[in-house]
């Protein structure tokens, strides 16, 4: 059997490099060669520490036109997050509950170890994981000037304390920022009630 070598300005690599940036396709040659297959569970083994709440996603793959995350529990959530796409669940360890807002209500629906879930356009969420889950997820990357949402609700009256609206380039970045910023502010994550 012969084995031929990669054309020049393609590099063929074993394991995907993983920069939390996004733009920069993970598993990918700059020119668009493709990655070779790799262990996804050990991928996660070399990079658990790297999982940190209060949201605890890295990148898996950051590419031109959408972004996988593995995300891994416990997580210190008590927003919703909305966006105007798609969201893609596969529950890989353990079982976790995605809260959603339809038709005005919270809704609490189980994620199974094994299962997907599917969450359309404009449907707030969020997710709740407990300790030792993972999770992967799949997000369309956002244009530039689309709104990205953090709505953050009483947990004692269920009314809406404050939402953040912003552009939102890195998720794994400015996710933590935004919540941080709003258990941060007193005055921001106090209702009136």
């Amino acid at each position: 059997m012969t084995t031929s070598q990669p054309s020049p300005g393609i590099i063929n690599m074993r394991t995907p490099s993983n920069p939390d940036t996004p733009g920069i396709p993970d598993g990918f040659d700059p020119c668009g060669a493709v990655s070779e297959p790799f262990a996804l569970m050990a991928w996660i083994a070399a990079n658990r520490e790297q999982f940190k709440p209060p949201v605890g996603n890295k990148y898996l793959y950051s590419g031109r036109d959408f972004f996988v995350m593995i995300i891994a529990g416990p997580n210190a959530r008590n927003d919703f997050h909305k966006v105007d796409s798609e969201e893609f669940f596969i529950q890989l360890k353990g079982d976790v509950s995605v809260k959603t807002i339809e038709d005005g209500r919270v809704k609490e629906h189980a994620i199974r170890e094994g299962e997907v879930f599917f969450i359309p356009p404009n449907v707030p969420h969020s997710p709740q994981r407990g300790p030792n889950t993972l999770g992967l997820v799949v997000e369309r990357r956002r244009p530039p000037g689309e709104p990205e949402h953090l709505i953050f609700f009483c947990e004692n009256c269920n009314t809406l304390v404050y939402e953040k609206v912003f552009d939102c380039k890195d998720i794994v970045e400015h996710f933590t920022r935004a919540m941080e910023e709003f258990w941060a502010d007193e005055k921001l994550s106090t209702c009136p009630c």
